[in-house]
């Protein structure tokens, strides 16, 4: 690595650990938008539907738990360096990387969101929020819907979804582009329900308590029994993974060496398909259940993907 490219990395390295902590920091004594989900369950179950996570999560907030450090990992990695990319790239004169937005909401707690991106006009907010994620972006907004509410509930005038796609390590991006998402009055009025809800329970005393693990000695002879069954189930699962990787990679190679696109059963329908360095099967439906009419009985295990032709199993 040349001298210039190491430095810029130590740099990069540093400011990513310093963002690590301070974001560690603003966790106790408050909820930030990573915490949107967990308040729109309160809104929806109650406090029963607090997860253990969500526990821990609001015993950090209380100052009774100290957050584990994480270290990330090649995704989280792939996500800083998305933002980097977005900083050079969002079509937006004059954004501020990393605005801190807050509301007072409650009495017991803050409410907070970090911007990844955000420009301001005026008395107005409009934030732009990265996502990199190997999903179509309708299921990106679908799956951060309530962090994105949360910056509207914080006062934005306007949300923006930057999603990018490509590869997490090495790091690069194939596609990238905005999406603009609606304000939505139900979702911002079942959050602040939610952090009403919170706040009321802390000043009412409620205190949260992390769940613990049970140990496995500790449990029914039936619980342990399907424990058991579990690892069992686990290993077969891993040899058969083996098994057809085996399989896969034997009926690759003879594709491969002779040429052939694939390999078809005669008289039916049944095939193993060459595709991209790989190989897939597809089986004839009614070949299928004529051998096997035990699914007729249960069609809740499978369904048709082409009447003609194909049969997937769930």
């Amino acid at each position: 690595m040349e001298e210039k490219n190491f430095a810029d990395f130590v740099t990069a390295q540093e400011q990513a650990r310093n963002h690590a902590e301070e974001i560690k920091n603003t966790r106790v004594g408050g909820l930030g938008g990573s915490d949107a989900a967990m308040v729109l369950r309160v809104a929806t179950k109650g406090l029963a539907g607090l997860t253990a996570t969500d526990l821990k999560r609001l015993c950090v907030m209380c100052g009774t738990y100290v957050q584990d450090d994480f270290a990330g990992n090649a995704y989280t990695n792939a996500g800083h360096a998305f933002e980097d990319y977005a900083e050079n790239s969002l079509p937006f004169a004059g954004c501020q990387r990393e605005l801190v937005m807050e509301q007072k909401l409650a009495l017991n707690f803050k409410t907070f969101a970090h911007a990844d991106f955000a420009y301001i006009n005026g008395k107005d907010t409009h934030v732009v929020e990265c996502k990199f994620v190997q999903q179509t972006t309708a299921r990106v907004v679908a799956k951060y819907y309530a962090q994105l509410q949360w910056y509207y509930m914080l006062g934005a005038k306007s949300v923006l979804l930057y999603h990018g796609t490509g590869n997490a390590e090495p790091f690069e991006v194939t596609d990238a582009h905005l999406e603009n998402v609606e304000r939505d009055e139900e979702t911002i009025n079942l959050l602040l329900k939610g952090v009403k809800l919170l706040d009321d329970a802390l000043s009412s005393g409620w205190r949260p308590e992390p769940m613990e693990k049970e140990l496995l000695s500790n449990t029914p002879e039936v619980v342990q029994k399907a424990f058991a069954e579990m690892e069992e189930i686990k290993n077969i699962e891993a040899e058969l993974k083996a098994r057809k990787d085996a399989a896969a990679g034997t009926l690759k190679q003879y594709l491969e060496d002779w040429g052939f696109t694939g390999i078809q059963q005669e008289g039916t329908k049944h095939q193993i398909i060459y595709t991209k360095g790989g190989v897939s099967k597809t089986f004839d439906a009614a070949a299928f259940l004529k051998d096997h009419p035990e699914y007729h009985e249960k069609p809740e295990y499978w369904r048709t993907t082409n009447r003609a032709s194909s049969v997937t199993f769930k």
